[in-house]
């Protein structure tokens, strides 16, 4: 989590791809808000996603990456395809994101928003389509779309991180014994996981004897 995991040609693909489906549908431009997307469109791998990030993605010229201004530094070292626009906590990202809508001449035109997604809350939603004059259009789902097929650099990548989770699984395995602390497998199974290349996970991992088995998401 301390790069871009993929290349600058991989992510024009991915911006190619998404601009002529955003020219079938007659956009003039979308804004992103699902982490997953964001992710996907510019690389930017990170736990800054518990805050909005608003991925302004007009049909020609440089996408515009709207978050807060404290993640300046990660994403000029991570994104490339994209120009970083940072505002500060006095205000949200839809305050920012309606201004650069209308420095990029997108005022009255036509914008998709991904609506359905954590990543944009009811009120930032409400919010940036009140101070922006323009024709809204639901786009969720539009990425999500292109990212069920994987490119050869996505799967070489799956499949390194197919090696780290066996791993760290197999590290947990083995640690398990009659009267094993619950703790110490997880610190084997952790320990495996950085070591074979990984991170720290956004989930668990879920350890927890049989008692517990039925309790989804608690380590």
């Amino acid at each position: 989590m301390d790069r871009n995991p993929f290349s600058e040609a991989e992510i024009a693909g991915r911006l190619a791809r998404i601009r002529k489906a955003l020219a079938e549908r007659e956009l003039d431009a979308a804004v992103f808000a699902s982490p997953e997307n964001v992710f996907y469109l510019t690389g930017l791998d990170h736990w800054g996603y518990f805050a909005p990030h608003l991925l302004i993605v007009p049909l020609e010229g440089r996408p515009v990456l709207v978050t807060r201004s404290m993640e300046r530094v990660t994403i000029e070292k991570q994104v490339t395809a994209a120009e970083f626009r940072g505002h500060s906590d006095s205000e949200t990202a839809a305050d920012l994101a309606a201004r650069v809508l209308a420095e990029l001449g997108l005022a009255g035109k036509r914008i998709g928003l991904e609506y359905w997604t954590a990543g944009l809350s009811h009120g930032l939603a409400v919010s940036l389509e009140a101070q922006v004059d323009a024709r809204w259009s639901d786009v969720s789902g539009l990425v999500d779309g292109m990212r069920r097929v994987k490119s050869a650099e996505e799967q070489a990548l799956m499949r390194r991180a197919a090696r780290v989770t066996d791993a760290a699984a197999g590290a947990a395995i083995a640690a398990i014994s009659d009267g094993a602390a619950e703790q110490e497998v997880a610190a084997q199974c952790v320990s495996a996981m950085i070591r074979a290349g990984g991170h720290a996970p956004g989930f668990g991992p879920f350890i927890r004897p049989a008692a517990r088995l039925g309790e989804e998401h608690t380590t």
